[in-house]
C-alpha cells in the first residue's frame, strides 16, 4: 500500500512482490449523504460513486443494506476499477447493522422452532464444522429441511450434531444468561461455528469481485478518516447562506467536492497513526499524545515511544 510521508505528503511506492497488486484503502461511512469519491491526480472526480438520498415522509427511504449493496455493486466497485486499473481495493467499513447484514437464508438459531415445521423462515443448508464436539459428524452436510419438505427444528438440528438435548428447553425467556452457553437449544446452536462464522452479504460481494473487505472495531471513529472529512464538509456547508431546499442541496454538493486531495491524505495519515499507536500497545491519552507528536508521519516512531516512556517513567 502506498504511503504519503512528511509535510509535503511525498508518495512512497509500495514494495510489491511478483504477481502482487497494489492495495488501496477505501473507507466508507454515511452522513447527510453517502460518499465514496475517487479523484484524479489533478483533483477532479472521474466518475461519481456517491449515493445521495433525501429521506423523509414524502422522500427517499432511509439508508439500508439493500441500497448499500446496490451502490457497492453498480457504482463503487466499477468506479474503483476504472480509476485504479490493476489494483486491489481494501474496503473498510464501520460496525453497523447494514454492513453486517446476512443474506435472507442465513442461519439464525433463535428464529428456529423447537420442532420441525410450523411457521418459521427457511434457512440454508450447512456443513457441520470441524470444531463440532462429536467427531463422527464433522464435515457432514446438514440439510435444514426434512425429507417431507419441512424446516428442521432446534431439536433435530442439534441431534444431528451429536448433542443430547433431553430435558433442555428450546429458548430462554426473556433472554439467555450472559455466562451460560448451554442454557437452551437456541443458545447452544447459535454458538456452533457454522452459525457464528457467517459472512455478510457486503463482504461476500466484495470478495467475489476480487477485492478485500474489513470492519473497524466498534466505538473507534478516530480510525475512520471519513469522520474528519464529514467535519470538514459540514463546517464549510454551514458557512453558506441557504434560502431554499435547492440551495441547501447545491451547497452540500459543492462542499462534498471541495475537499483537496492533500487534506484527505492528511486525514488518512491521522487515522493510520492511531492504528499504529494501538498496534504497539498504546491506549487512551497515550495514543492521542503519540498521534499529535507524529503529525508528519503515517506511523508512530520509536523516538516518540522513547519520549513517551520518559514522560510516563521519569
Amino acid at each position: 500500500m502506498a504511503r504519503y510521508e512528511g509535510p509535503e505528503l511525498r508518495r512512497i511506492e509500495p514494495d510489491l512482490q511478483p504477481g502482487e497488486k497494489e492495495l488501496i484503502a477505501e473507507f466508507q461511512d454515511e452522513s447527510c449523504c453517502q460518499q465514496n469519491d475517487f479523484i484524479n491526480e489533478d483533483g477532479t472526480v472521474r466518475q461519481e460513486a456517491r449515493k445521495v438520498i433525501f429521506p423523509g415522509s414524502n422522500g427517499d427511504p432511509y439508508w439500508d443494506c439493500t441500497q448499500l449493496i446496490e451502490q457497492v455493486k453498480t457504482l463503487t466497485i466499477p468506479v474503483f476499477e476504472e480509476a485504479h486499473p490493476g489494483c486491489q481495493a481494501l474496503f473498510i467499513f464501520d460496525q453497523s447493522s447494514a454492513h453486517a447484514a446476512l443474506p435472507p437464508d442465513a442461519l439464525k438459531a433463535f428464529e428456529i422452532n423447537k420442532s420441525n415445521g410450523g411457521k418459521q423462515r427457511w434457512q440454508k443448508d450447512t456443513i457441520i464444522p470441524e470444531t463440532n464436539p462429536d467427531p463422527r459428524f464433522r464435515g457432514k452436510v446438514q440439510k435444514m429441511k426434512t425429507d417431507d419438505g419441512k424446516q428442521k427444528g432446534l431439536q433435530q438440528t442439534l441431534e444431528e450434531h451429536g448433542f443430547d438435548v433431553t430435558g433442555m428447553k428450546a429458548k430462554c425467556s426473556p433472554v439467555c444468561p450472559f455466562e451460560n452457553e448451554r442454557c437452551c437449544m437456541a443458545r447452544l446452536l447459535s454458538k456452533q461455528d457454522d452459525f457464528v462464522n457467517q459472512v455478510s452479504m457486503l463482504k461476500t460481494l466484495i470478495k467475489e469481485a476480487g477485492h478485500e473487505c474489513m470492519f473497524l472495531p466498534k466505538f473507534h471513529c478516530e480510525l475512520n478518516p471519513i469522520e474528519m472529512y464529514w467535519g470538514w464538509v459540514k463546517y464549510r456547508y454551514r458557512q453558506v447562506p441557504k434560502k431554499t431546499f435547492d440551495d441547501a442541496k447545491q451547497a452540500a454538493f459543492r462542499a462534498l467536492d471541495a475537499c483537496p486531495v492533500d487534506v484527505i491524505r492528511q486525514f488518512m495519515n491521522h487515522s493510520w497513526r492511531f492504528m499504529s499507536a494501538y498496534h504497539i500497545g498504546l491506549t487512551g491519552r497515550a495514543a492521542a499524545w503519540a498521534v499529535r507528536k507524529q503529525k508528519s508521519h503515517r506511523s508512530i516512531s520509536q523516538t516518540a515511544m522513547t519520549h513517551l516512556d520518559a514522560i510516563v517513567n521519569p
